[in-house]
């Protein structure tokens, strides 16, 4: 028996609705976590580094953020940041470097071989994703938008909703 049911079973004629589109959204969060999570071991990252090297990748031309801007991004603290560009620095992935734009700021650069990892998984993402890829894709641009609009309706801050397929926010995923 699924959420729906119990839940009509235990108040009937309540409207699910909410509850319903929350527990599925919740679930694929789950699975593309994990499966985001597999791709990062296989590179001996955690999914929050794997996450930086990507938000720089998404950063041309000098492929460079400051830390601010990746927490920002990445909706994460100031200290984790800190901690993972250490990691990625000690592996030759990023680099730090002053910022000729702010007295005292602070880049952190993607390196070739970080660039390298990013593009592979990127890639991959892109053609086996956690099942994703069985999708047809027409209907997978279909699904964008509603998906779209249902962020939009949490998070006002990603735009409006309906954009376009494919449009990104200021915490995209990944």
């Amino acid at each position: 028996m699924g959420v729906a049911a119990l839940w009509q079973r235990e108040l009937p004629g309540l409207d699910v609705t909410n509850i319903v589109l929350a527990s599925a959204v919740h679930r694929i969060a789950q699975l593309l976590e994990q499966d985001f999570t597999q791709l990062a071991k296989e590179y001996d990252l955690l999914p929050s580094e794997m996450r930086i090297l990507l938000a720089l990748r998404r950063s041309p031309p000098d492929y460079a953020l400051s830390p601010t801007q990746l927490f920002r991004r990445l909706m994460v603290t100031s200290g984790a940041v800190t901690k993972q560009v250490n990691r990625l620095c000690e592996r030759g992935l990023v680099s730090r470097h002053l910022d000729p734009q702010t007295p005292r700021g602070q880049l952190v650069r993607l390196q070739p071989a970080g660039r390298h990892i990013a593009d592979q998984a990127v890639r991959r993402m892109c053609a086996v994703h956690a099942g994703l890829e069985t999708l047809d894709r027409a209907e997978a641009r279909q699904d964008i938008v509603m998906l779209q609009r249902v962020l939009g309706a949490l998070d006002p801050s990603v735009g409006s909703p309906g954009g376009s397929p494919g449009a990104d926010s200021a915490h995209s995923y990944p």
